[in-house]
């Protein structure tokens, strides 16, 4: 078979299995089986998994997978040295670490998976699918308790866990991730259907994934119950009882230590510089110009995963004072990580996580 051939076949597989993912919502035994996921995890509710199921079959199209593998064309027809590659997935949100095992195995290596404890048996389940309609990787992927004998590792852990990760993986190749935050940025220009958008970014899955706005940047002068007001434009229910315990406990917190908050029925609002915020509060911080805006901006792009916005990268790209902090390498790395309100959770199979790239990784590790 051609390596055009065997690229054809790969991308027709992985959209079938897209299609089956979506087509998952529609089955008999859909409301059984999401059920039994939300027992196992509250947090993974039908709805937030519904989402998940979405996302992923959205960027499993053809034009989209195309585009990606087509990249690596050279490096995957070569001739490689397959490896037993660990793979320490997050729990964080549904199928989370799924693109990880998907790089490992289009790279020509076995994936040894340890799940989270918070999985709730999805990842397993998904690969289920995609292995009845590519049975030849079945003998590249298993699942471990505990990994030995690796050759390389890809982590994903909190950054309390990467000095163990490092400890006892750090001398073979490796990835280390630790957790991350996003940020939205406002311009006072917002429609209904922009605060919609937005609200998906802050509140889909709970807001516990590294692709969830977790702070807004907000021109000078905006008051935080414009904020709060905006973002009743987004059917919010907050009805999980875990996400509800924590909104109270922060609610008791903040009236407790007497810091100044703002609030509603989904969703503290705190003025704070910090990018990470507790679970059900939002920080907000002003920025004065497009310069201070560029400062505060280039200070987080190290830790920031994803930013969320109005035509981010076209709007302040032609903001000269904005754009002319930048150097180059920043400003591509700025834009790169951008997206329009509502698609932060949605992100393109070729969109790595903390920019790093994880197919050249893997393709590397081949030639060790």
């Amino acid at each position: 078979m051609s390596s055009n051939s065997a690229a054809s076949h790969l991308v027709s597989v992985l959209h079938l299995w897209g299609q089956w993912m979506r087509s998952t919502v529609d089955r008999d035994d859909w409301q059984k089986w999401s059920s039994s996921v939300a027992v196992q995890n509250p947090w993974f509710e039908p709805r937030m998994l519904q989402y998940a199921l979405e996302a992923w079959s959205n960027s499993l199209q053809n034009t989209r997978l195309e585009r990606w593998l087509t990249r690596y064309e050279e490096a995957l027809a070569a001739n490689k040295k397959p490896r037993n590659v660990g793979l320490i997935l997050p729990g964080n949100i549904p199928l989370a670490g799924l693109h990880d095992v998907l790089c490992t195995l289009i790279a020509g290596h076995s994936a040894h998976v340890k799940p989270s404890s918070e999985d709730a048996g999805l990842i397993s389940w998904a690969m289920q699918g995609l292995l009845a309609l590519k049975p030849e990787w079945s003998g590249r992927f298993s699942i471990f308790e505990k990994l030995n004998q690796v050759d390389a590792l890809i982590a994903t852990g909190s950054a309390s866990t990467i000095p163990y990760f490092d400890q006892y993986f750090g001398h073979i190749p490796h990835l280390f991730r630790s957790h991350r935050n996003s940020i939205a940025i406002l311009d006072g220009q917002e429609r209904p259907e922009d605060w919609g958008r937005l609200g998906q970014d802050i509140f889909m899955y709970y807001g516990k994934g590294c692709r969830n706005v977790s702070k807004l940047l907000v021109p000078e002068g905006m008051s935080p119950q414009h904020i709060l007001e905006g973002l009743e434009h987004y059917s919010w229910e907050g009805s999980n009882h875990r996400y509800r315990n924590n909104l109270d406990y922060q609610l008791a917190l903040h009236m407790l230590n007497r810091k100044p908050f703002y609030n509603n029925s989904s969703v503290i609002l705190v003025e704070d510089r910090s990018a990470s915020s507790p679970l059900a509060v939002l920080h907000f911080d002003y920025y004065q110009s497009g310069q201070d805006l560029a400062r505060k901006v280039i200070e987080d792009i190290p830790v920031i995963q994803c930013w969320s916005g109005n035509q981010l990268t076209q709007k302040w790209g032609l903001n000269s004072s904005f754009k002319s902090q930048f150097d180059k390498e920043l400003w591509n790395t700025w834009c790169y990580h951008s997206v329009e309100f509502g698609q932060c959770q949605f992100p393109e199979i070729d969109r790595y996580a903390d920019g790093i790239d994880t197919m050249s990784f893997l393709l590397g590790v081949s030639r060790n």
